[in-house]
């Protein structure tokens, strides 16, 4: 390290790489193993995800050329059917086979231990508010209803694009849920995995026209409670504002 005193991102590293000598061993305890969704039984106003439109668009060529962050805004609504497309692309289910249900972005393990939650500033057809996305039924839950970007925009170093954006998309982990197979690494592979939806939603958005960038900094409590996350066994670890470029 040069003299450099080890820092914890230095030390953890260090601690989490595989050798063949320390290799972890052992089965898995099925028994114990947490659950694949996270559902909010409770809630009352439901938007069914819509019908999917595969086909046509540019091509995956002219997708990734024309990817860029964008960070200015009109203040323009995106319809329900946009968001319905990027949320299927970045964690819709695209087989079911073997026991699993395989999503559009890659996990480890396929333990998918990524959330998705909406914060809906100006999307055509719902009202401004908190969604979570159920995964198993395709649909956006509205856990609260109000306009929380300015909220999301404070909480994230006083970045207005989260404010401006037509809607954002806040990814938590629930970290036992990798855990429970990978134990301390399993941190590496949550960024991993946030960091492939990360991707999906700048090409599905750009393949859409829509301006998209993922934002990395924030205060970590802020944010949890914005979505009301408790910051331990569910953190926030990725956002991503979409909207109409100015």
């Amino acid at each position: 390290m040069d003299g450099r005193r080890e820092g914890i991102g230095d030390l953890y590293h260090q601690e989490t790489k595989y050798r063949r000598e320390s290799v972890p061993r052992g089965g898995l305890d099925w028994a114990h193993q947490p659950p694949p969704y996270k559902e909010f039984p409770h809630a009352l106003n439901r938007f069914p995800v819509r019908p999917l439109d595969q086909k046509g668009g540019k091509s995956l060529w002219e997708t990734i050329a024309q990817r860029r962050s964008v960070r200015e805004f009109s203040n323009q609504s995106v319809s329900f059917f946009e968001v319905s497309q990027l949320i299927w692309a970045t964690q819709g289910i695209t087989l079911k086979a073997q026991g699993f249900d395989f999503r559009a972005s890659p996990s480890a393990g396929a333990l998918y231990p990524i959330e998705t939650y909406l914060v809906a500033n100006r999307v055509e057809e719902f009202p401004p508010g908190l969604y979570h996305y159920n995964v198993r039924e395709a649909q956006l839950v509205l856990l609260r209803e109000g306009h929380f970007g300015p909220e999301l925009s404070q909480a994230g170093l006083g970045q207005e694009i989260l404010e401006e954006a037509a809607c954002v998309f806040v990814w938590t982990a629930i970290v036992e849920r990798s855990k429970w197979k990978y134990r301390e690494r399993a941190y590496r592979y949550i960024y991993m995995d946030v960091g492939h939806i990360g991707q999906a939603l700048y090409l599905a958005a750009t393949a859409l026209d829509l301006g998209c960038c993922t934002v990395g900094a924030f205060f970590d409590e802020e944010v949890d409670r914005v979505i009301g996350v408790d910051g331990k066994n569910e953190i926030s670890v990725y956002l991503g504002a979409v909207g109409r470029v100015r």
